[in-house]
């Protein structure tokens, strides 16, 4: 079937303002990047934290589940972080409305690869709470860089041996230069 001109226009408009519409309510949650931990590792993730609410958000917590460890919260400009056991707290701040602001923590796994939520929550000064399950994948342990470093120094050898060979096989077939008569 063929469309015309001022249909393929309409539906192309159509599509359009339903990206724009749509768009933003797509990513009103809070994120976490990246979205893994290793399993026995650490790793800093960053949460995107976007306010939604017309009220100022004054407040932001994360609790993790057993077998997460809080290493350490980093600070954000303007709030004051805190750590007690499997809760971070950024208080004394203030995210404005549709606004956002990057909280970091760098956390330690000591379980099973596979998925968990941690819970994060926006306070505001009205008693307002917004939760959100923040979903982490914890992936298998990863390998230590000197345990890959025999295999490296033996794989670069041989790379070495390699172009050495191949130079002297080359000036061996070069033929002789050609002289002037």
């Amino acid at each position: 079937m063929r469309c015309s001109g001022w249909s393929s226009l309409a539906i192309s408009a159509c599509s359009a303002v339903g990206i724009l519409v749509f768009a933003g309510s797509a990513s009103a949650h809070v994120v976490a990047m990246p979205t893994y931990i290793p399993s026995k590792g650490s790793e800093a993730i960053i949460l995107e934290v976007p306010n939604e609410r017309p009220d100022p958000m004054t407040s932001f917590v994360v609790n993790v589940p057993s077998g997460i460890e809080i290493e350490h919260a980093h600070p954000a400009d303007g709030w004051s972080e805190s750590v007690e056991g499997s809760t971070a707290r950024w208080t004394g701040g203030s995210l404005p409305a549709r606004a956002q602001v990057d909280f970091r923590l760098t956390l330690k796994a000591d379980i099973e690869p596979g998925g968990v939520a941690l819970d994060a929550e926006q306070l505001y000064g009205d008693g307002g709470v917004v939760t959100w399950p923040v979903s982490i994948t914890i992936t298998p342990p990863t390998e230590s860089p000197s345990q890959n470093l025999a295999l490296a120094g033996v794989v670069g050898l041989i790379g070495v041996l390699v172009v050495a060979a191949i130079t002297v096989l080359a000036m061996r077939r070069r033929p002789p230069p050609l002289r002037e008569k």
